[in-house]
């Protein structure tokens, strides 16, 4: 892993040990999906990977892989919804794959569900021609995208889907992805479908920012409202603040349009 991967995958393994110390039943880390403004944050959570699970019409001969699944909280939401063969998740953040591999153990359900340490670009051990549908939920924003669409497209059967629920840049700062590496991940929407649309049809792209957004916000209020009551280390603190700052700027971009959030269905032809 390169120094910027390392960072993320010890930012995600803080994240999960404040989770895991919290004793937080629902474990989700996403913005969610709202129509009423009314749910939970927990709710929404939930509800946004629904959304992506419905669009990717998952049937249940279909063999599947669940990219930067976090805690694994919406694989084992899978398992409960849908009927399939199985899933393999891969995830850069040690202390997240070990939890989400032990709860999947001891719920009966390793032989469904299985975690693996592994980038996304290389999805290692996984033959090509060999899965059905590939999810990345609020995830790609992390990848060298070119790669990940590469890689992805040698792993699906002719058919297979890839659904993305998604955030990048609006064309008016693609400028931006030339000044550092974050930025250029995180990747303008012409130069972001450009690259997927060397080896996927575009099946759909549905702009849900107006669902998103008020959960991005809905993160920052509960950031700054439980972090003054819970013990954690300074590294743990100093993560979750990054991401209510984070959170903000994605809230203002989603509200002014300088960001999109998507949820993109492609096909591998």
């Amino acid at each position: 892993m390169n120094e910027l991967t390392t960072g993320i995958s010890r930012q995600y393994d803080l994240f999960q040990t404040s989770l895991e110390s919290l004793d937080q039943p629902r474990k989700y880390l996403n913005y969610g999906y709202t129509d009423t403004g009314r749910e939970s944050l927990d709710e929404r959570q939930e509800r946004l990977c629904l959304e992506v699970f419905r669009a990717a019409a998952i049937e249940p001969a279909h063999v599947l892989v669940d990219v930067g699944f976090g805690s694994g909280e919406q694989d084992f939401l899978l398992a409960r919804t849908f009927e399939f063969q199985r899933l393999t998740g891969f995830n850069i953040a040690a202390r997240q794959v070990a939890y989400a591999s032990e709860r999947a153990t001891r719920e009966s359900l390793g032989g469904k569900l299985q975690f693996r340490h592994g980038e996304a670009e290389v999805l290692p051990g996984m033959e090509n021609a060999s899965v059905d549908r590939i999810m990345a939920i609020e995830c790609a924003f992390y990848f060298d995208r070119p790669r990940f669409y590469e890689r992805a497209a040698e792993i699906l059967k002719p058919g297979g889907r890839l659904i993305l629920a998604d955030i990048m840049l609006s064309d008016r700062l693609r400028r931006l992805t030339r000044r550092n590496e974050d930025w250029r991940r995180l990747g303008a929407r012409s130069s972001n479908r450009a690259a997927w649309e060397k080896h996927f049809r575009t099946t759909d792209v549905i702009d849900i920012a107006r669902q998103t957004r008020p959960g991005a916000q809905k993160i920052v209020a509960y950031i700054l409202k439980t972090l003054p009551r819970l013990h954690m280390s300074g590294g743990e603190r100093r993560e979750w603040l990054k991401m209510a700052v984070s959170s903000q700027l994605v809230a203002l971009g989603l509200a002014t349009g300088l960001l999109h959030y998507d949820l993109i269905v492609l096909e591998k032809p």
